[in-house]
């Protein structure tokens, strides 16, 4: 099977269940004869995985654990005397609800109980899916813009570094003549890595692949540009990363 027959630049969207039934029957059908794109599937499996543990965690406010504890005894006040007239109405209403107030009791002290240890168990799996990135797939994240608040971005740098895949979300939809233009940066050199547009909600994502490897570069940018792209960024830059940083 000839290289132009992949479906490489399907893959990203199709780890992430975003193609539609005619593409993915596509990937689905490709996938059973060629074991170089199951493997470079099961790489973008593994970041989609990881991406919600991406998010930078925050450790809950003290006076969360307070009110929750307030919630559970003003719960059990009313519960106490919701089990007085139960008693007087009917036992066998009475035996339900008590049942229920047992099982609410225990719920929220499950949630109590939760809060106070999952900050722990959060931090400690996190620090291992740091790890397993670091060894495997690199994730820059893109930070937005004036020009496109809101917008986020990621670039999925492959195992070996040369190539990668540009994930973006809630950029605006631009006009048919324009398009976003991925620019790579090395010693203050751009390069282009390609155009995209994107979907009615923003989200758009692009096969990123140059001459030079893209963990040697040091910056990622992207720029509104006419239809086709330009020579060099022209418009306002909506998306911007570190590489090198990131490193």
């Amino acid at each position: 099977m000839v290289a132009d027959e992949h479906v490489t630049e399907l893959l990203p969207a199709y780890a992430l269940d975003a193609l539609d039934a005619g593409d993915a029957s596509r990937v689905d059908a490709h996938l059973k004869t060629c074991p170089d794109c199951r493997l470079e599937l099961k790489s973008y499996q593994q970041v989609v995985e990881m991406l919600p543990y991406s998010v930078p965690q925050v450790q809950p406010p003290a006076y969360v654990r307070e009110r929750l504890m307030e919630q559970v005894r003003a719960t059990r006040s009313v519960s106490g005397e919701q089990r007085a007239d139960a008693r007087a109405a009917s036992g066998r209403t009475l035996s339900l609800w008590s049942g229920l107030t047992r099982a609410w009791a225990v719920v929220s002290l499950v949630i109590i109980l939760a809060l106070a240890s999952s900050n722990l168990l959060l931090w400690q799996r996190v620090n291992r899916l740091q790890t397993t990135v670091q060894s495997s797939m690199r994730v820059i994240n893109l930070e937005s813009t004036d020009a496109a608040p809101g917008a986020s971005g990621l670039l999925v740098i492959s195992l070996d570094g040369e190539h990668g895949t540009l994930v973006v979300d809630r950029l605006p939809q631009l006009e048919e003549d324009y398009q976003y233009q991925v620019w790579l940066v090395e010693n203050g050199n751009r390069t282009s890595g390609g155009v995209f547009s994107v979907s009615s909600s923003g989200y758009g994502s692009l096969w990123v692949s140059t001459d030079l490897a893209l963990a040697d570069y040091d910056s990622v940018g992207i720029t509104i540009e006419p239809a086709g792209g330009s020579p060099g960024p022209t418009g306002e830059r909506v998306l911007a990363g570190e590489i090198q940083a990131q490193r």
